[in-house]
């Protein structure tokens, strides 16, 4: 596959979106985690507002952090010499973006909207809070746990001819 050429100016705009978007999803994600870690409802309309803005967060800068990422990512491996297969750490790279995404819309966002149509009739605030913020916490360690591995490969690139790091 032959890689269209693109000029320095254009691959540096390039650079500066994707690391644009890679700060939503990192600044996202850590506002979640502040959220959940620091802010502890003692009745269901906090609980409600909470979820709300665990929902908005999500939506409007995480989502679009790692969608940003992505379409980033796929003008590099169309445009420049990574490609998408080229290497092993851009292909594991792509896997855990589109199965980050995917466990987005399938896991969190369904349990955040069930966290928020629950939040109004909770009877015991603590006790049932207590179930929620765990699975939040255990979610939000998930995501750490793929900013974290993401960023190893984008910076050590493992897996690749030393050519290649820039």
């Amino acid at each position: 596959m032959t890689t269209t050429s693109i000029s320095v100016r254009f691959k540096r705009v390039l650079k500066i979106l994707h690391i644009f978007f890679a700060g939503l999803w990192i600044g996202g994600t850590a506002s979640l985690a502040l959220l959940i870690c620091l802010y502890h409802p003692q009745n269901p309309e906090e609980f409600h507002a909470k979820s709300s803005i665990l929902m908005l967060l999500d939506y409007y800068i995480i989502a679009p952090g790692a969608l940003g990422c992505s379409i980033t990512g796929f003008i590099y491996g169309l445009k420049t010499k990574y490609g998408f297969f080229r290497f092993k750490w851009i292909t594991i790279k792509w896997i855990i973006n589109v199965s980050f995404i995917l466990f987005g819309a399938i896991i969190v966002v369904p349990w955040l909207e069930y966290s928020i149509t629950i939040s109004t009739s909770m009877q015991n605030i603590a006790e049932e809070s207590a179930k929620i913020i765990f699975t939040h916490i255990l979610i939000n360690i998930i995501q750490w746990a793929v900013i974290l591995f993401m960023l190893f490969l984008s910076v050590f690139k493992p897996w690749s001819a030393s050519d290649m790091h820039d």
